[in-house]
């Protein structure tokens, strides 16, 4: 399965300047700290778990969803001010988390859209 068979994914890939993927369920501190610059400065990025850099999706653990919540949550609160979404959306029988960097109006709760697709949703 890849990012672009869930057309939820797709579409939130679409409507992002900026996408960085981490195959990692919870890559390190300082990969997240640089990969912040890259979404803050275009208009609104797109950072995603569980997917491979050639948009296969590999899934994060069941067990580490609330774990990457939890850390990311954290995180994004300490290294931006930017309002930050964090989803969980099912692809196939893997589950991909992302966050959504809201810098611009016209991506204000851009998750709304999708709220019947997405499992668990937190702002930052």
């Amino acid at each position: 399965m890849t990012v672009h068979d869930s057309t939820t994914l797709a579409a939130l890939i679409g409507a992002y300047e900026k996408s960085v993927v981490f195959e990692e369920a919870t890559p390190k501190a300082l990969q997240v700290a640089k990969a912040l610059p890259a979404l803050h400065w275009s208009n609104g990025g797109l950072l995603l778990l569980g997917v491979r850099k050639d948009g296969s999706v590999c899934g994060v653990p069941e067990g580490e969803v609330d774990e990457i919540f939890h850390r990311f949550g954290q995180l994004c609160a300490e290294l931006t001010k930017t309002s930050v979404e964090i989803g969980l959306l099912r692809c196939g029988d893997k589950r991909v988390v992302f966050l959504v960097f809201n810098m611009i109006p016209r991506h204000t709760a851009p998750l709304d859209r999708y709220a019947g697709e997405i499992e668990r949703v937190a702002v930052v």
